[in-house]
């Protein structure tokens, strides 16, 4: 009789495990705020010349609307996150994060910060790996991107799944439900 307490219980206790661990992971997202109204103004150099650019506010929207934004690039959908600007800046959105640094290197190998060569720059470093982790897996820039994490930060989390851990979520749940149902009946027949 002890055995089969001592095997609820850990049911019970690994039930209680599983539940909280999305809870834990979010705990360590920092706290995110609104972007500004503008954008600031980012200075680079063409490689290996006294040649600059500024990316100001117009072009930064176009590196939104035309990369980001474009379906065709990424395929999760950004323009409906109000924070999608934290994609290149930190979190102050005064400075660039990991992955800004990477998209704006490309681009200062390239030229100005027309639509094609935004475009041409994140193509270029889509491949690289992004700070985001998934499933004990480094993601790729583009992995991250077309899940929803922002690739610049560790602590930012994938919201669209892939069909593997929908797979495994839907395997837990069968897996409660029928160590309820064998507990259940056990505990609960005639003698």
């Amino acid at each position: 009789m002890k055995k089969i307490q001592v095997l609820a219980a850990l049911a019970f206790f690994s039930v209680f495990i599983i539940a909280l661990a999305p809870a834990s992971s979010a705990a360590q997202t920092p706290t995110i705020t609104l972007p500004p109204a503008t954008l600031p103004a980012y200075t680079y150099y063409i490689n290996g010349t006294e040649n600059h650019y500024t990316i100001s506010n117009p072009q930064w929207q176009l590196l939104f609307e035309k990369v980001f934004n474009n379906q065709t690039m990424v395929s999760y959908n950004w323009s409906q996150n109000t924070t999608e600007d934290l994609i290149v800046f930190d979190l102050s959105y005064t400075g660039l994060n990991h992955y800004g640094l990477a998209l704006i290197t490309q681009l200062s190998a390239i030229g100005s910060p027309s639509a094609q060569n935004m475009s041409e720059a994140f193509n270029n470093t889509k491949n690289g790996q992004s700070l985001v982790k998934s499933g004990g897996s480094t993601l790729t820039n583009i992995q991250a991107l077309d899940a929803g994490a922002y690739p610049g930060f560790s602590w930012s989390q994938v919201k669209v799944k892939p069909l593997s851990s929908e797979y495994r979520d839907a395997g837990i749940i069968v897996a409660i439900i029928a160590v309820t149902f064998v507990l259940y009946f056990y505990f609960n027949r005639k003698r």
